[in-house]
């Protein structure tokens, strides 16, 4: 059954609605593309037009996914054929997602520091956009905002990252908030496949770079809670296609559904709408940050509920590409 609920911002009264679900079931995904946020454009978001514009290429063609050497959930390998796409040369940062935030003009009454906010700052409807254990509800957020480990708070009318963090991935998002920052962009999340390919290229390498081990010039890992580093900094871990990033830092929300291999896109696997874990790529910089779970094909990610946000989990945008 659907439940709707009212957001008030500064331009107009949102209807969002969610999925009422039984507990102890998996929420849906909420339906965040009727949010109605300000269209996007290179003035007020310049962070995130810089992404845009900075989207590398994955040209058409045969890809090999998975390995027969690997886990079993990465196998068999198998080739997948894919249209040329864009997706995006580094993780999505903390000052771009803060512009989609201020995109919303949601009405806070009270500034709150990245980590800090509470029933206190907002009415309860826009808290349960933007933080998490609002289970009375029975509403999936867009990120965390209440987790310590955000790096977004709220200042002088708009939503800001912390200093000093402004180019480094951002941290508490949803799988729901992943896919519609990218929608508000213009562009989509990644499915597993084509966030594989342009990790590897056209060929079996283990890793974005090649077979050799992760290090430290290569690729952000083996680090504390939060000690996250700015995006696109170890140029040496880029992948065929110029992407920065795929090993280590975040592990990148997908598309996909989680489902065995071989991979087919008409199975259900690619449709929004169905609830369960979604598959996150790349390793990341401090639980999934050893060699085995930092390479191009590692799709069994660490604690990736989808209606989470976490401190791991970042994401980067795709688009097609389309002819001229």
């Amino acid at each position: 059954m659907l439940r709707s609920f009212k957001i008030r911002t500064a331009a107009a009264t949102l209807v969002v609605t969610f999925a009422n679900m039984a507990p102890g079931m998996a929420l849906e995904p909420p339906a965040f593309d009727i949010l109605g946020a300000r269209k996007f454009d290179a003035e007020t978001a310049p962070a995130s037009a810089l992404a845009a514009q900075s989207m590398v290429v994955s040209p058409a063609g045969a890809f090999l996914i998975g390995r027969k050497d690997g886990p079993a959930d990465e196998a068999p390998a198998h080739e997948v054929r894919l249209e040329t796409f864009r997706i995006d040369r580094t993780e999505v940062t903390n000052a771009a997602f803060a512009e989609f935030l201020n995109a919303l003009a949601l009405e806070v009454a009270v500034d709150f520091s990245a980590g800090a906010l509470r029933l206190r700052n907002a009415s309860a409807d826009v808290i349960a956009l933007l933080a998490e254990g609002r289970s009375e509800h029975g509403r999936y957020p867009l990120i965390a905002l209440d987790d310590a480990q955000a790096l977004i708070g709220y200042r002088n009318g708009r939503f800001a990252p912390t200093p000093g963090f402004e180019d480094h991935p951002v941290t508490e998002t949803t799988w729901a908030g992943a896919r519609a920052y990218c929608r508000w962009r213009g562009a989509r999340l990644p499915t597993e496949v084509e966030w594989e390919a342009a990790a590897r290229g056209g060929d079996d390498r283990l890793y974005p770079w090649g077979q050799e081990a992760p290090d430290a010039t290569r690729a952000h890992f083996g680090a504390g809670t939060g000690d996250t580093a700015p995006v696109g900094d170890r140029i040496a871990g880029a992948s065929p296609i110029g992407a920065l990033d795929m090993s280590g830092s975040m592990a990148d929300w997908t598309a996909s559904l989680k489902a065995p291999y071989p991979y087919r896109d008409d199975d259900g696997r690619e449709d929004p709408t169905t609830s369960g874990e979604r598959v996150t790529r790349g390793g990341d910089y401090t639980f999934d940050d050893a060699p085995e779970t930092l390479t191009a094909t590692h799709r069994n990610g660490f604690s990736n509920r989808p209606s989470r946000g976490h401190r791991h989990i970042g994401f980067r945008c795709a688009a097609d590409v389309l002819e001229s």
